[in-house]
């Protein structure tokens, strides 16, 4: 990933960490609620939880398209329980660190 992406995903993960996101949790992934999408840069995070054991959930980011997500996920991070907010964003910041 280059840097002037991770800039961006930065940045988006600083507007995100200050909202109360709604997840959603299917089966595959599916936007956000209350991300303050239009303040992102073009990006939308997303959310998912796993169908088997260990059932995982998972939160990710996604380049977007007239509000749509667009695979595959930019960066992603799994948790073993449902993540709040600032749990989701500050596993995406490993994930991007580590990107």
């Amino acid at each position: 990933m280059n840097k002037a992406t991770k800039k961006k995903i930065a940045a988006a993960l600083d507007v995100m960490e200050d909202q109360e996101i709604a997840f959603v949790w299917n089966s595959s992934y599916s936007a956000v609620h209350n991300a303050k999408t239009s303040q992102l840069g073009g990006l939308k995070p997303g959310s998912r939880r796993d169908s088997a054991a260990p059932n995982l959930y998972w939160v990710a980011m996604f380049e977007s398209k007239n509000k749509q997500i667009i695979p595959p996920p930019l960066i992603q991070a799994s948790f073993a329980t449902e993540p709040d907010t600032a749990t989701a964003v500050a596993g995406l910041r490993v994930a991007l660190e580590n990107a």
